[in-house]
């Protein structure tokens, strides 16, 4: 499997990202020269932005961000990234939050528990209280909740699932694409949606969710972008902010904001519930302390 974007007429195969794109700068409609002279501006920041937040930067669609990415000679934005990335890869300066082979632990530290504390402090600008007490009227009434994500999300809907079971939530985690298609079409009014993303364009999880509203399920997602996929489908959308450390480009953190998301769910619901609550609590602790006599 090669990396190499196909031929186009008077480009090497070899010709990196930005030189293509001058090379066919003259031929771009006026919506992917938008595209491409934010790209020339900003190419290192690019590595890092979903399709969705290229497309609003840009006043775009991410449909033009394909067709933009394909005039290129990429087969999608994915492949696009992944050349830049490489063509970046060999430059003196790193994009904003890359940990390099440089850096000691020390400055690891600070850097990574940084970037947690800023996106908790984004979060807490950019959650509405409004719209999340509309979450927790929904969770609080569901006769059943499903928690999707896949990838990375999937632990954060697994962790959504450990929380929430335990204060006698009727929740499941489903993070496998197929499963989640066909629990999701079996959901009706009544029950409840919460799918995890950070993009918000991950495919498998719009689609379960589009299945879950299409079955009459109340929809909610956690993504960090108002304007993406997701959340044109979801009933309830709740934003997280997300400010990654990367390693070669590759997302390592940033996920602490989704799961401080939850843990406001969480402590919501279990207040609400307090004696209901109370009870599941007791009742797990109970089991596992009967389990370590064993």
């Amino acid at each position: 499997m090669t990396l190499s974007p196909p031929p186009l007429p008077g480009i090497a195969p070899s010709a990196s990202v930005l030189a293509r794109l001058d090379a066919l700068l003259p031929g771009l409609r006026e919506s992917e020269r938008k595209i491409a002279e934010y790209v020339a501006a900003n190419a290192a920041q690019i590595v890092h932005l979903s399709i969705t937040e290229l497309a609003d930067r840009t006043d775009t669609s991410e449909a033009t961000v394909i067709r933009f990415a394909q005039r290129l000679g990429y087969a999608g934005y994915a492949a696009f990234k992944i050349a830049l990335a490489l063509d970046l890869s060999s430059t003196a300066t790193p994009p904003p939050g890359e940990l390099t082979s440089s850096s000691d632990v020390a400055s690891i530290k600070t850097r990574v528990l940084q970037v947690a504390i800023d996106s908790i402090t984004d979060t807490g600008k950019l959650l509405d209280d409004n719209t999340l007490v509309r979450a927790v009227d929904a969770l609080q009434t569901a006769r059943r909740i499903e928690v999707y994500g896949v990838g990375s999300s999937a632990a954060v809907a697994q962790y959504a699932y450990a929380l929430l079971m335990q204060i006698g939530m009727p929740v499941v985690a489903i993070t496998d694409p197929h499963l989640q298609i066909l629990s999701a079409v079996q959901l009706c009014p009544g029950d409840v949606a919460f799918a995890i993303t950070v993009s918000g364009s991950t495919r498998d999880t719009v689609e379960a969710l589009q299945a879950a509203r299409e079955a009459g399920a109340t929809c909610i997602c956690l993504t960090r972008y108002a304007r993406s996929p997701i959340a044109g489908i979801a009933d309830i959308t709740l934003l997280a902010a997300v400010r990654p450390a990367t390693v070669g480009g590759h997302q390592l953190t940033g996920r602490v904001a989704q799961i401080a998301v939850v843990d406001v769910l969480a402590a919501a619901l279990a207040l609400r519930r307090q004696d209901d609550s109370l009870r599941a609590l007791a009742r797990a602790r109970q089991a596992l302390n009967a389990a370590k006599k064993y």
